[in-house]
């Protein structure tokens, strides 16, 4: 196994669902990594238009897709709280998912990959970010986002689907357009 420049790094996502955006990040976080802690944010919230996915469902589609680098020890995912107000993007919240990156890998992470967000510079004080390394990755790159997979599904539009969901779940198309359905039948 090829030896990391960090021993442990992190990436924070909602993952409302994987694609190959956050894959792309995943896929540098293990090239740098020896270990890479992914958080699943808003893991407390309940199903909305915003989080239609439950923690655990979210966790299932990244376990098909690294089902070896799990098995490995390469990655960990945990999930990650969202504070009370889930738009705070503070030096608090920075604070909050270092701490929580502790907790969990015992030492804090050398490393914290994400994608190119103006807001992102809100979160992490500079002091909290003086012995990490923050490598990011430019979100245009390849143009897609949650929200359009998740209209993708609501359309009924499997081919633009494919074109940015792994294929190892593929066969989750059906499940996935279902529970969304489901939500926006309840809603109305």
């Amino acid at each position: 196994m090829q030896k990391g420049i960090f021993k442990y790094g992190i990436i924070v996502g909602r993952f409302q669902h994987i694609h190959k955006g956050h894959q792309k990040l995943i896929e540098i976080g293990l090239r740098l990594c020896e270990k890479l802690l992914i958080f699943i944010g808003s893991a407390n919230q309940k199903i909305s238009s915003r989080n239609p996915y439950t923690y655990e469902y979210r966790k299932s589609l990244i376990e098909i897709i690294y089902k070896d680098e799990i098995a490995n020890n390469k990655i960990i995912i945990a999930p990650l709280n969202d504070f009370e107000d889930s738009k705070c993007l503070t030096p608090l919240w920075g604070e909050y998912v270092l701490n929580s990156a502790k907790d969990i890998l015992g030492e804090y992470p050398n490393c914290i990959i994400y994608g190119k967000d103006k807001d992102i510079f809100k979160c992490f004080s500079k002091e909290s970010v003086k012995k990490l390394t923050e490598v990011y990755v430019d979100r245009d790159s390849l143009m897609i986002s949650a929200t359009k997979m998740r209209d993708f599904l609501l359309e009924g539009n499997k081919e633009e689907w494919e074109k940015y969901a792994d294929e190892k779940i593929y066969d989750k198309y059906d499940e996935l357009k279902e529970k969304l359905d489901e939500y926006y039948c309840k809603k109305k």
